[in-house]
């Protein structure tokens, strides 16, 4: 909604590591290709932001002041890591 909480500044590093290795007893072309894709690499928590019409957005629910207004109820993905392997012949 409008003027509605962000959040903090959100942060985020990906980073991909890569390694070729060659087999030439398989062929002249053929090789291993090993990866690894790291997401969120500092595993720095980023809150989810706010919905509208959310318990974090309203201000009074019913007649009693909102206990959750301001406040961010969950938060993203950690840090996660995927690795993988290719044979290329």
């Amino acid at each position: 909604g409008r003027n509605s909480f962000r959040g903090p500044q959100y942060f985020n590093v990906d980073l991909t590591i890569a390694k070729k290795f060659a087999l030439p007893f398989l062929g002249e072309r053929s090789n291993i290709d090993v990866r690894a894709n790291l997401f969120n690499v500092f595993n720095v928590l980023n809150l989810t932001p706010f919905g509208f019409a959310s318990d974090s957005t309203r201000i009074n629910n019913g007649d009693q002041p909102n206990a959750r207004f301001g406040k961010a109820t969950s938060g993203l993905a950690g840090r996660v890591v995927e690795f993988q392997a290719r044979f290329n012949f």
